[in-house]
């Protein structure tokens, strides 16, 4: 531990135990290192502690030194639209916990997400301390400091020249969360749509007009499959608290209330529990089959370690 970082975490314990309010420090028994955790509560924050311990803790992730690499689809205002900033911040906090040496925003966010949160304040010095808010706004515009072109994708089936943020190839760690809602063209935004915030503008708008057709649901599936050849995430929180379900991405739509919090590190299979959130199967999510023919995840969540919990 470094010397500012010992004195965050001692003045936090001694300002009247701040950091009792931000993690409960009982223990929630074994680590049972499962391959995808659920976890029901009204508490998001606590709720998603809980699914990381259940998954083996945050320093089977996060190494303690290592730059991590947030995607928060943290751009939209309507309720049901974005992940709940008490996920966020309650994983800023872990990396914080486990040593991480910055904590990288690879999608801009304002400091207007993040103080949606009642717990903003006590998570100020975290943000302060640690983290890098890429500057690009979405959707974002190429400039060579910020973006490369990556010609090739092994395995793409339609996907090529993406113009895609630099740094997702420079972060040790890399963290997805995303919201699981509606989207008129894919039925779906979950974790493996999300990957397409590290894209410019200009790569996006091929994923909707490559195939000559506008919003053609198969291209647009395949694409974002294939955008998901670039990085697995090494671990995945995804928001299933109160999501949208008609009218999306942006809504205002239906809403829909589970009070969970999704964490694993298979995108295939965290978007299968997501299409089962809109009352539907894996099948049903052209971008989930597509990217279980490339092999990035199971789509039968029955052939996985799944824990659910009340929390």
């Amino acid at each position: 531990m470094d010397r500012r970082r010992f004195i965050y975490r001692g003045s936090g314990l001694i300002a009247g135990g701040m950091l009792l309010n931000l993690v409960p420090l009982r223990l929630f028994g074994n680590i049972a290192g499962h391959d995808l955790c659920m976890v029901k509560s009204s508490d998001y924050y606590k709720a998603t502690l809980r699914a990381i311990h259940e998954l083996g803790g945050i320093n089977k992730y996060v190494p303690h030194g290592s730059s991590v690499g947030f995607l928060l689809n943290s751009n939209f205002e309507e309720p049901g639209t974005y992940p709940r900033p008490d996920i966020a911040l309650a994983m800023l906090f872990l990396c914080w916990e486990a040593g991480a040496r910055e904590i990288v925003m690879l999608q801009m966010v304002s400091k207007d997400y993040w103080r949606r949160s009642g717990k903003f304040d006590k998570h100020r010095f975290i943000i302060d301390e640690l983290v890098q808010i890429e500057k690009n706004e979405h959707p974002a515009v190429f400039n060579d400091k910020d973006f490369r072109v990556m010609e090739t994708l092994d395995g793409a089936v339609h996907l090529k020249n993406i113009e895609i943020i630099r740094k997702i190839s420079e972060v040790d760690v890399f963290i997805n969360i995303p919201i699981l809602k509606h989207h008129a063209t894919t039925i779906l935004t979950g974790a493996l749509k999300n990957m397409m915030g590290l894209c410019t503008r200009k790569t996006n708008v091929t994923f909707h007009l490559g195939s000559g057709v506008r919003n053609d649901p198969e291209y647009l599936g395949q694409c974002i499959a294939d955008l998901n050849l670039v990085r697995k995430p090494d671990l995945i929180v995804a928001d299933a608290s109160e999501f949208i379900t008609g009218n999306g991405p942006a809504g205002p739509g239906p809403l829909k209330r589970l009070d969970l919090v999704v964490a694993g590190t298979d995108p295939v299979a965290i978007d299968a529990f997501g299409a089962r959130c809109l009352d539907m199967e894996a099948d049903d999510i052209i971008a989930v089959k597509r990217a279980y023919e490339l092999g990035i995840g199971e789509m039968d969540l029955s052939k996985l370690s799944v824990s659910e919990i009340q929390a």
